[in-house]
């Protein structure tokens, strides 16, 4: 198991078990760069110093504050802080649970994987785990990092658990898109964007998905360190858009032409990725503008019937 950041106790009313949390992201593999004084090529670093005297503070003479006043502190210690403990400091405890499709995912914010902690935990931990799968259920609770306390849920994931902490109300924006536009959208044109959509669409291989940018810094370094020069990089804007109808008809024969990488990847089994559809309700936090489920469409030619017609 990596390393954890995070040791404490997941609970189910009087039963509990300890784990251990790791972040399921990572950004190692970024480009990074240091900040260098350009005469020299030195790095520089960052000195603390006194906002009145101007003169340097050791790291061991730097003591937390809370301004109450202005220009007035109260100074915390780090031991005052390490006394600070609440229940949620050292247990997940599963408060409520909910229907997974009652969660709207722009409430998740980040993602830990949680594993038990010591041979002795597995069991509890796997029948926590099998209860929330049978029962199509997540967990919320709270855990206390990095200074605040956080609303968390927590899903079965294969044979183990993530966890997502969750962000709060006033962290979320509501959203607005404002009414529809007037006016029925003519159907023939939606239809031919369905055909568009079947044709581009496949599995969810995240591994088929590279980050362009990064690929692009590191071509930049690799040419930078061998003394080669840079050709600038363009793109250009896309057409303006004059007849909606001509440029759905223009990609459509495209799509034809040049068969689209995704449908290509689809021929390779994969696993189903676990529901995506994970709207809120009023059970978690309310959030405006959900869509409704509706059924797929089935699979028609270019130019779709009128009976396709959206009904008012």
């Amino acid at each position: 198991m990596p390393r954890a950041s995070w040791n404490g106790f997941l609970r189910l009313s009087l039963v509990s078990c300890p784990v251990a949390l790791v972040p399921a992201t990572t950004e190692a593999k970024r480009v990074r760069f240091n900040q260098l004084n350009s005469e020299t090529g030195n790095r520089v670093q960052q000195q603390l110093v006194d906002s009145q005297t101007g003169e340097v503070v050791d790291r061991d003479q730097i003591v937390k504050g809370y301004e109450y006043e202005r220009g007035r502190y109260v100074t915390i210690d780090d031991d005052e802080l390490k006394a600070l403990q609440i229940e949620s400091s050292k247990i997940i405890d599963l408060e409520r649970f909910v229907d997974r499709d009652e969660v709207d995912p722009v409430y998740l914010d980040t993602r830990y994987y949680v594993y038990p902690d010591g041979e002795l935990a597995a069991e509890t931990f796997r029948v926590i785990g099998e209860a929330m799968e049978h029962k199509n259920k997540v967990g919320l609770g709270r855990v206390t990092m990095s200074g605040r306390e956080r609303l968390v849920l927590v899903e079965p994931r294969d044979s183990g658990l993530v966890m997502s902490t969750v962000r709060s109300a006033d962290e979320v924006r509501p959203a607005e898109f404002g009414p529809p536009a007037k006016g029925e959208i003519d159907p023939d044109m939606v239809g031919i964007a369905e055909t568009i959509i079947d044709r581009r669409s496949g599995p969810f291989e995240p591994g088929s998905f590279r980050d362009r940018y990064q690929d692009a810094l590191r071509e930049l370094v690799a040419q930078k360190t061998k003394g080669q020069g840079v050709a600038p990089r363009e793109v250009a804007e896309p057409p303006k858009v004059i007849n909606l109808m001509d440029a759905l008809k223009r990609s459509l024969a495209q799509e034809e032409k040049e068969p689209a990488p995704v449908r290509e990847a689809a021929a390779k089994p994969t696993r189903a990725p676990a529901a995506s559809d994970r709207r809120q309700r009023a059970l978690l936090l309310p959030v405006s503008g959900g869509r409704k489920k509706k059924e797929e469409p089935a699979a028609e030619p270019a130019t779709p019937a009128a009976s396709r017609r959206r009904k008012a």
